[in-house]
């Protein structure tokens, strides 16, 4: 008998003959199982139709080789199929597509984007299995992409690593109970793997969302069928859930809540960011499906159809001409509103004296500065006599009744931090913090009773320059001698000194009793604890110092406000409120230590975001 199969070379001349469809190629490989990975099929060569060494790890060399080649020459196959139909003067939509497996599966499969291809689209593809939005934020290919290729659309598909578990499903699984609902079988630690692909989502979308009239269209998959395979059914049946429907309705349930929330992260970007909902297009039968995560050709065919249907709706809601068809989208509806605080005095009618500082309003009003620079449109400065309790509690309840989900509420203060006794025992220092507001400190309590007024996902950063702040606590450690209080150019921090605090408490003792004892709902811990009852918003603070520290004033800006300027560089600065905190740190003194603090629904969503975001 005649051997019909080819060598290597042969196999990657053929490879490079653009001229040869990729499924005239398919019958030259199979799918490692043992070596692919979630949403990364790996390639192997078929030593049914490729001649291969009779040695097993000459044979694995030989095709590592292979699949290499064939890797790079299906990013130059789908190049050049673009570059061809933008020279035969394609007059529709460019696109630029950065997905994982459902948008590129080597050879095997005609995937979303080759679908694309054959209902006409010009796509220009940086697709790879198994990348990862880690990957393409490290990456960072897209953004260089759609300014030379002068997209209008930009094609996303990822975050399936972790809507499926993030290649540890067993971990996120409950041991099966008939009693609990497939849905309970889902651990809380689902959410924060969610968390984390959306807050790496986000970043993405914000980045397109700075180019002009680029709109964005991502999805969340269909409903994954686990069949034994190693990602979905055997880390089930390790936690003995054998069933086939209930399987099956897991699966569903982190679908749904990676679709649910996709689509709300997209609604905040108005018609910049399409979501495209999949589920239901491959099919509900194993029939329909390729393996466990990913569809047949025809499926494919039919989540690329809801594709199509989301391109032409983009490019029909155009706003005005771009040079490829789709001009300046609807601008997103998010909101920023800004509260500024800063407090030189004090009223002596309340506290008995004042205790001057000298940065405090330079600090308001450079906030104010960035706020106005970034974008937001309602911006509030409050500087000394204005700055009354009954002000403050006012505009921030204010923006509470106003500000929608998406929206951001900044609210930054620069004073003195003290304390006054717990009257309702949910401290266990036997202290509530305060901020020392004019005519009055402001407890904690009530900052965070003010907090839980905002709608869901309303995004609240607070930035807190003074003394013990770390967590919106400033239990007093040292006073001020009369000497440095009479120097001006004596440093000093914004710690309120022991006698005037403990005299304001004495001279408005059932003032602030009162107050501590009011109910504040289901949850009277403070800001900086960890809630059983979660706000319905992220929260944010950036303190100037910990808690058991104080925080330098100056005669420009306060010390942690200074090299907070200094980082953010005029907006230069490249990097989300972790790094910017990061930075801060390392180059503060060992005696003044800013902290960030994260507390609320999602916080590492917001964590995530560059500062001062809208």
């Amino acid at each position: 008998m005649t051997d019909t199969r080819i060598t290597p070379a042969e196999l990657n001349k053929k490879l490079s003959d653009l001229s040869i469809p990729e499924k005239d190629l398919a019958r030259y490989f199979l799918i490692d199982e043992e070596g692919s990975g979630l949403f990364n099929p790996r390639l192997q060569l078929n030593p049914e139709t490729i001649v291969l060494p009779a040695d097993p790890a000459a044979a694995r060399a030989r095709s590592d080789a292979a699949l290499n080649f064939a890797n790079g020459i299906a990013r130059l196959r789908r190049r050049a199929r673009f570059d061809g139909m933008v020279a035969d003067g394609y007059d529709g939509p460019i696109l630029v597509s950065e997905g994982d497996s459902w948008f590129q599966y080597p050879i095997i499969l005609d995937d979303t984007i080759d679908q694309l291809y054959e209902k006409g689209f010009a796509v220009r593809s940086l697709d790879a299995a198994g990348d990862t939005l880690e990957n393409m934020l490290k990456e960072h290919e897209y953004i260089e992409a759609i300014r030379e290729a002068g997209a209008s659309i930009f094609l996303l598909s990822a975050g399936g690593n972790d809507a499926l578990g993030g290649g540890n499903l067993r971990a996120h699984l409950r041991d099966f109970d008939p009693a609990l609902s497939p849905a309970a079988h889902v651990l809380p630690s689902f959410e924060k793997l969610l968390d984390h692909a959306l807050a790496m989502y986000e970043r993405v979308l914000r980045e397109v969302e700075a180019e002009p009239g680029v709109v964005t269209i991502c999805h969340g998959y269909d409903y994954v069928i686990p069949n034994a395979g190693k990602w979905l059914g055997k880390p089930m049946e390790s936690r003995g859930i054998t069933d086939g429907n209930v399987q099956r309705a897991i699966a569903v349930h982190m679908i749904d809540r990676f679709n649910e929330r996709l689509r709300q992260l997209a609604a905040l970007f108005g018609e910049r960011v399409i979501h495209v909902d999949a589920r239901g297009a491959v099919g509900n039968t194993l029939g329909s499906w390729h393996d466990e995560l990913h569809p047949k050709n025809p499926g494919y065919g039919r989540v690329a159809d809801r594709f199509e249907e989301a391109i032409r709706k983009a490019h029909a809601t155009a706003r005005a001409p771009r040079s490829r068809g789709l001009g300046a989208a609807a601008a997103p509806t998010r909101r920023g509103w800004s509260l500024h605080v800063g407090v030189n005095h004090i009223d002596p009618a309340h506290y008995g004296a004042d205790a001057p500082l000298y940065g405090c309003h330079f600090d308001a009003e450079d906030m104010e500065r960035i706020a106005a620079e970034r974008g937001f449109e309602k911006r509030t400065l409050l500087l000394d006599e204005q700055a009354t309790r009954d002000e403050v509690r006012n505009t921030i309840a204010a923006a509470a009744a106003e500000l929608k989900a998406g929206d951001i509420f900044l609210f930054t203060y620069a004073g003195h931090g003290s304390q006054v006794p717990d009257f309702n025992s949910d401290e266990d220092d036997g202290a509530d913090e305060t901020l020392c507001l004019y005519d009055g400190m402001l407890i904690d309590d009530e900052l965070y009773e003010l907090w839980s007024g905002f709608a869901e996902d309303v995004r609240i950063v607070m930035i807190s320059d003074s003394c013990h702040s770390g967590t919106v606590s400033r239990a007093a450690r040292r006073t001020p001698s009369a000497a440095e209080l009479a120097d001006p150019t004596a440093p000093r921090t914004r710690l309120l000194p022991l006698d005037i605090a403990g005299k304001a408490f004495r001279m408005n003792r059932e003032f602030y009793a009162r107050i501590g004892r009011q109910p504040r709902g289901p949850d009277d811990r403070l800001l900086t604890r960890e809630l059983d009852m979660p706000l319905n918003s992220p929260v944010l603070l950036v303190a100037g110092c910990q808690d058991n520290q104080e925080s330098g004033d100056g005669i420009g800006n306060g010390r942690f406000t200074q090299e907070l300027l200094r980082v953010w560089d005029e907006g230069r600065f490249q990097g989300d409120w972790k790094t910017l905190a990061e930075r801060i740190i390392s180059n503060m003194p060992p005696e003044q230590t800013p902290k960030l603090t994260l507390i609320g629904r999602a916080p590492e969503m917001l964590a995530a975001q560059g500062p001062f975001s809208i």
